[in-house]
């Protein structure tokens, strides 16, 4: 059982777009109206504590076993490769839920996890989003996850090919997709 503190929303969407390629010139997000005409673009970095290696690994793992979901078997499934365009995402919304107290995979001014994903320049087929608020520990917020049906089912999709986790405090994204053509 998770504790009363820690919190648990899943997304799934399965969309296909006709958008342009994925940019790689995005992998810094700039600050609004920071630059003027001919001047070069302001990076605003933005830390991210989450250990991007123990989260693949820990994903990876639960992945190549198979889980139960609910009442809801997942096969092994191929793992998934980490995307930084992903992780932008993740960590944006992360670090925007803190600094506007809120926790939704809506922003209060209606950002989607799908315009998050495509602001970042990423070109997909499938996305799919977790959130948790109050984990430690990328364990505790994989675990969390594979022990709620939506986040489990989420992170154990065969359509899912890569993904990104944020950490900002102890609020957690995790954005997986599949990018369009593949």
């Amino acid at each position: 059982m998770l504790p009363k503190t820690v919190r648990f929303i899943p997304v799934f969407a399965a969309v296909c777009l006709m958008a342009s390629c994925a940019k790689d010139d995005r992998l810094q997000p700039r600050a609004a109206g920071a630059e003027k005409p001919g001047d070069p673009p302001t990076a605003v970095v933005i830390e991210n504590k989450a250990n991007k290696d123990v989260a693949l690994q820990l994903v990876n793992n639960a992945r190549a076993k198979g889980c139960q979901c609910g009442d809801t078997w997942m096969p092994p499934v191929s793992p998934v490769t980490w995307n930084v365009l992903l992780e932008l995402a993740a960590i944006k919304h992360s670090k925007d839920m803190l600094d506007r107290k809120y926790f939704s995979h809506n922003s209060p001014g209606g950002a989607t996890p799908s315009q998050r994903i495509t602001a970042e320049g990423y070109n997909y087929n499938w996305w799919g989003e977790n959130i948790a608020t109050g984990p430690q520990s990328e364990a505790d917020v994989v675990n969390g996850w594979l022990n709620s049906p939506g986040h489990c089912k989420n992170l154990m999709s065969a359509n899912f090919r890569e993904m990104g986790v944020g950490r900002t405090g102890n609020l957690w994204t995790q954005v997986f997709a599949a990018p369009a053509g593949r």
